[in-house]
């Protein structure tokens, strides 16, 4: 896939407040909006939490480390990102564990430069899921290395890597 610009926006902040028009505004410029439902306040982390996201149509999917909220997101039509912290080998094992393959569209490594870890490990398992990688990523040079290391995407706080290719 050629993708050309952005296609998402990740929300990480604000409240549930926010999300309507959080949405308009993504919605206006062709983008898609996810909600990391772990770091916008004023949501329950539970299913009606979820369920009120998805019946008030106030994002097009979440982010979160949490894989209950992932499989409730996934039950109700919303796109789903699982965000993984890889911190050492354990957590590499762990976190291949923890993802559940009906209910997970992509999952965001944190930081970005252990991305290329995961997709290694994915490598030798019977799952294959479209990989992220997230924070610490401050140059261009970085994200061309990730992508050809097979990263799928790269989020950064970085407005300046946005759109770049």
């Amino acid at each position: 896939m050629d993708i050309k610009e952005s296609v998402l926006i990740f929300l990480l902040t604000g409240s549930i407040f926010d999300l309507k028009k959080s949405m308009k505004m993504a919605h206006s410029k062709d983008k898609i909006l996810m909600v990391n439902i772990d770091l916008v306040s004023g949501i329950a982390h539970d299913k009606e939490g979820i369920k009120y996201l998805a019946d008030n149509d106030l994002c097009d999917g979440i982010i979160s480390t949490k894989g209950y909220l992932i499989k409730e997101a996934s039950k109700h039509g919303l796109m789903t990102i699982q965000r993984v912290f890889l911190l050492d080998s354990a957590s590499l094992i762990s976190a291949e564990k923890s993802l559940n393959p009906r209910a997970v569209d992509a999952v965001e490594i944190l930081p970005g430069i252990a991305a290329p870890y995961f997709i290694e490990k994915q490598k030798n398992s019977k799952y294959e899921y479209p990989v992220i990688a997230g924070g610490l990523i401050k140059s261009k040079k970085e994200v061309i290395e990730l992508k050809e290391k097979g990263v799928f995407a790269v989020s950064t706080s970085d407005y300046q890597l946005w759109n770049f290719n």
